[in-house]
């Protein structure tokens, strides 16, 4: 098969893959520290309060969702995380997440039938997921229900028949940060950006640049408080703003720059990836009264790739995938909260 440019190529048996995730995934997802957490990404290092402001200068060909209106300024809230499922020290190894929900934003959503009047943009400290389709994830957390040595044999799994994405992993599960603001952040997969329900766009993949980079921390991260990145993030927004640059990526080559495939960098030389807009969190207290009320409201809300407008549709089987398993890990949430 010859793949096209922006194109989606959808596995024959991918409905009964995503169905099989979301019970695994629902299945796992047990209390920690009083309350059933997100399916991933549990832990939060931090929730606050950005602006988001549109380029001027803004290509036509890019001018689609919230691109379309420049020097427009969406209000914006970020929740920064820990991408495991369990609560863990910010000391250990993981990937780091940014979830960036724009508010107000008006237009016909991803999802048909809903009217959620956001906009997220959903990112990781890695260019790349250590998985390449739902099939791939869905086989290693398989093998891990394994009793006792499921862990080791999903590794073993890996370096057999997937060396090259267990190394992906390695690398993710070796970066230990100082600040969360100090990151360059990926979106991983692909979206559309265009015209909703047509061919006229791109598929697209965002990153999120820091302008400047962030307080350095001294000693061993590995010897710090367990949530020293929130401690470090605090500290940081209490003396300076952040600012970072959110650029888009373009589809050019459809063999080297796959949808389908998640596991595959993107090559930046290739293709450079486009600033279209600003996102600054200005100086704040996240030990206030309002910072803690922000990081309460933040844990209960729903931060997904499909929280989305048409024409920002995420595309791609691991999005496809997502949207199943992120509805029935909120549904598991809303519905499971203990006292």
């Amino acid at each position: 098969m010859n793949p096209e440019l922006n194109r989606e190529y959808p596995d024959p048996g991918e409905a009964k893959l995503i169905e099989e995730m979301v019970q695994l995934t629902v299945d796992r997802m047990k209390p920690q520290q009083g309350r059933i957490r997100r399916g991933v990404h549990a832990k939060a290092t931090g929730c606050v309060r950005g602006v988001f402001r549109i380029r001027d200068d803004v290509k036509g060909d890019l001018r689609h969702g919230v691109f379309s209106q420049p020097n427009h300024s969406f209000q914006a809230i970020v929740r920064f995380s820990n991408s495991s499922e369990t609560i863990e020290q910010d000391g250990k190894g993981d990937a780091r997440g940014m979830a960036i929900k724009l508010l107000d934003v008006n237009g016909p959503q991803a999802t048909p039938g809903t009217n959620n009047r956001c906009q997220d943009f959903l990112a990781v400290n890695h260019p790349t997921f250590p998985f390449a389709t739902p099939a791939e994830y869905l086989k290693f957390f398989d093998i891990r229900k394994t009793p006792l040595v499921g862990d080791s044999l999903a590794v073993a799994w890996l370096g057999l028949f997937h060396y090259r994405h267990l190394k992906i992993g390695k690398e993710i599960l070796g970066k230990i940060i100082a600040d969360p603001l100090d990151l360059k952040y990926w979106s991983c997969s692909p979206y559309w950006l265009g015209q909703a329900g047509t061919t006229v766009g791109h598929a697209v993949k965002y990153s999120i640049v820091p302008r400047l980079e962030g307080m350095e921390l001294s000693g061993n991260p590995k010897g710090m408080a367990d949530n020293y990145l929130t401690q470090t993030l605090g500290q940081h927004l209490r003396m300076r703003e952040a600012i970072f640059d959110f650029r888009v990526q373009l589809q050019t080559d459809p063999v080297t720059m796959p949808v389908e495939d998640v596991s595959v960098d993107w090559d930046e030389e290739a293709s450079k990836p486009i600033p279209v807009a600003t996102l600054t969190i200005g100086v704040q207290d996240i030990y206030s009264p309002e910072g803690n009320a922000l990081f309460e409201e933040c844990e209960g809300m729903a931060f997904s790739p499909w929280n989305a407008l048409a024409e920002h549709r995420p595309i791609g089987g691991i999005n496809r995938m997502r949207q199943a398993v992120y509805l029935a890990s909120q549904a598991k949430r809303a519905s499971k909260c203990l006292p």
